[in-house]
């Protein structure tokens, strides 16, 4: 009698805390229309439940990003493309709704890794953390596009290394005075990109100096082995016996708001719709080079790269703003670090296997560009912090080697084979 009246006694008393609690505190089941907010930003209102969540989850992907409006190009690139418009306009129409679609290829992996648990998932992100440039490679191959392919992810890994860290460096800097960061993730991602030009650098030289050979592409074909399989170790170092370096550089994952099978569907239409826009912007690269006077190299090295790296720019800016500075870093360095140990290798082994020689014999230009630009940036981020004025010195290196590319002459074969 007594313990079932204690009973009552307790559950009156907390229904009493409970109405006396501030109504900010209480958890309303509905949400809101305009969604709660923690630490002034809005936070993502409550997936319903069942199958209604993946519309309702596809809906909230799509309007949480105003990268997203580039998607208004897509139909205009494929019309274009069909109907034979001039190069210029089939190149630039299909160029734009590849960012968003890039970035939505991004949500739909994460939403998948969420899925499936904290290894396999980190597994899966860091696998398909640059897959439009995987696409972009293969596309590329079954055009024997070799230089467009080699200045693409060369221009990538640039872009990450200077441009997005020059700008998440800048803004950062000018919200907060002096930036740190942890430098064993900048240390250990600088000495894969130093591994990285090291495998570049071998081949590119050796024809240089023995010219009437083809052995630099037994030593590609070995070299993206060996690279291939450091990245291996490097996910191992990362995600088991050294986890503990990597945990201020995550983001916090959000619930999931769509079912595994949603967004594995979603994952395949984002796939097919980049193939088919990636497709028509190769075709008409030739013809752009034609009408505008841009040497291919250009194109590779400056335009391409803004497919993929959009939407990891604001990213890194935005974080950097909020003085997260080590997952800043990483989202610049890692995506650098990605293409330089896995992308590139994978692209020459593929380039094996379709039978076409895609090496590691890059421009004389290209390999020195890389050189100089791992070594800045690792001088730049040894210190463990920043201010704007780092920013700047690496988005300028950017602007100066990008106005190398742009006056760089075309070619002939002839010179080619030397250079």
């Amino acid at each position: 009698f007594f313990s079932s009246c204690g009973l009552h006694v307790n559950m009156a008393s907390s229904d009493i805390e409970m109405l006396n609690m501030p109504v900010d505190d209480v958890d309303d089941p509905f949400g809101s229309e305009e969604g709660d907010e923690e630490d002034g930003h809005r936070m993502r209102p409550r997936s319903p439940q069942g199958p209604a969540s993946n519309l309702w989850g596809t809906k909230e992907i799509l309007t949480d990003n105003w990268i997203n409006l580039l998607l208004l190009f897509s139909p205009v690139g494929i019309v274009a493309s069909l109907h034979h418009w001039s190069a210029t306009w089939i190149f630039f129409s299909n160029f734009f709704p590849i960012i968003p679609l890039a970035y939505l290829l991004g949500r739909a992996t994460e939403e998948v890794a969420n899925r499936t648990g904290q290894v396999f998932g980190g597994f899966l992100n860091a696998t398909f953390g640059n897959a439009v440039e995987v696409i972009l490679a293969i596309v590329g191959l079954r055009q024997n596009m070799v230089e467009l392919i080699q200045a693409s992810l060369l221009g990538s890994i640039l872009s990450n290394m200077l441009l997005v860290l020059g700008c998440a460096f800048f803004m950062g800097g000018l919200q907060h005075k002096k930036q740190t960061f942890n430098t064993a993730i900048a240390v250990t991602n600088c000495s894969l990109l130093y591994l990285a030009v090291m495998a570049l650098s071998l081949p590119t030289v050796y024809k240089v100096i023995i010219p009437d050979n083809r052995n630099e592409i037994d030593m590609s074909h070995l070299a993206a082995a060996g690279l291939a399989f450091t990245y291996v170790q490097f996910l191992y170092f990362q995600m088991g016996t050294h986890s503990h370096l990597f945990e201020d550089a995550e983001e916090e994952a959000d619930d999931p708001i769509l079912t595994l099978f949603g967004a594995i569907f979603l994952m395949a239409i984002i796939t097919i719709a980049v193939s088919v826009h990636t497709e028509f912007l190769v075709d008409a690269v030739e013809g752009t080079v034609k009408a505008t006077g841009l040497n291919e190299r250009f194109i590779g090295i400056i335009l391409l790269p803004i497919i993929g790296n959009a939407a990891e720019h604001v990213s890194a800016v935005t974080v950097a703003m909020k003085n997260k500075m080590t997952l800043a870093v990483n989202i610049a360095l890692g995506s650098a670090t990605q293409i330089s140990v896995c992308v590139i290798p994978m692209t020459v082994l593929i380039g094996w296997i379709m039978g076409v020689d895609m090496d590691l014999n890059f421009h004389v230009y290209e390999v020195l560009a890389m050189i100089v630009s791992v070594h800045l940036v690792a001088e730049v981020v040894r210190g463990g912090s920043s201010q704007w004025l780092a920013g700047s010195i690496l988005m300028m290196a950017y602007v100066l080697i990008g106005a190398g590319f742009l006056y760089l002459p075309v070619l002939t074969d002839a010179e080619k084979g030397m250079a």
